[in-house]
């Protein structure tokens, strides 16, 4: 007599979601190849018919939006979950979310949404002169595009309570993964190992924030707002000289960040320095990290990326 093999809930529960990403980008990506490969469906955005394509020829349903004008209200009927990763402000020329600008009245009415997931940003907090924080620190950003940030997570968690949707938002630090990684700026022989006294961040794993997502999307009554980080915050120079070791080569020459001569965007991430604590993360979706710290990240990175050239 032949025995089922036990059954796979998350499977199971993939099988049955729609998931539509605003953005379909980095991270959001490695989220919605995980419930692909789990017998789920999955829509996303990109701003130009060619980036369209190129999600649909991977299986993913590709959708132009560029921020001018709403998707046909059809594209909802049946979606379950909703993933934001569009920066407020960066699409269309006017200030606020795109999203909910353009599609407000449209999502309110997709009976079949549950979730809503919103990537943000751990600049919403601005410079907390390296203090330990968790998500019930009040926020002081310190540029415009952070301030549209935070004005975001209100504007979709007042959607969510208005709604019956659950809406959990998702501060990130500096992401990492194959693709993005200081690998190849140390073998082109161009990265700045620049050194500012006492400035230290955390960073996630692109593979760790997608672990974050699905179980948000498994727990949605959680949060609603998270710090996606990892357990070792660190300076960007140690990071640096960690990844040359990795590939042998010698560490950059240190250069101190008065005289690196960073453009503003570089420059302002140099003037923020935060301690993340991940708590809520770990307990109340109970997220194991895979890579709790840049080491860990780094390798598995280096490999991946060494297995993707060969």
């Amino acid at each position: 007599m032949t025995t089922a093999p036990p059954a796979d809930p998350l499977r199971e529960e993939h099988a049955a979601r729609h998931l539509f990403c605003f953005g379909c980008g980095y991270s959001a990506g490695y989220v919605a190849r995980r419930v692909l490969a789990q017998g789920g469906w999955v829509s996303g955005t990109a701003t130009s018919p060619a980036r369209a394509r190129a999600l649909s020829d991977s299986g993913i349903t590709g959708h132009v939006f560029d921020g001018s004008a709403p998707l046909d209200a059809a594209l909802f009927a049946d979606v379950t979950d909703l993933l934001i990763s569009i920066p407020p402000g960066s699409q269309g020329g006017a200030q606020g979310d795109g999203v909910l600008r353009h599609h407000r009245a449209l999502l309110a009415g997709a009976g079949a949404l549950k979730w809503v997931g919103l990537l943000s940003t751990t600049g919403v907090y601005g410079d907390t002169g390296g203090e330990w924080i968790d998500e019930g620190h009040p926020p002081a950003p310190l540029t415009q595009a952070n301030r549209w940030r935070l004005a975001a997570e209100q504007e979709w968690l007042d959607f969510g309570a208005g709604n019956a949707v659950a809406v959990q938002v998702f501060r990130l630090p500096g992401i990492y993964g194959p693709g993005r990684s200081p690998f190849a700026r140390l073998r082109a022989g161009n990265a700045k190992r620049i050194i500012k006294a006492g400035q230290v961040f955390n960073r996630i794993h692109v593979e760790d924030i997608a672990t974050a997502l699905e179980a948000g999307m498994a727990r949605p009554g959680a949060g609603p707002v998270f710090h996606l980080a990892d357990d070792l915050p660190a300076p960007a120079d140690a990071v640096l000289a960690h990844a040359a070791a990795l590939l042998g080569l010698p560490v950059p020459p240190a250069v101190p960040f008065e005289e690196a001569g960073l453009p503003p965007v570089a420059a302002h991430f140099y003037r923020e320095c935060k301690r993340l604590r991940n708590t809520r993360m770990k307990q109340e979706l109970g997220v194991t990290l895979r890579y709790p710290d840049y080491r860990a990240g780094l390798a598995a990175t280096l490999l991946a990326e060494q297995a993707a050239e060969a």
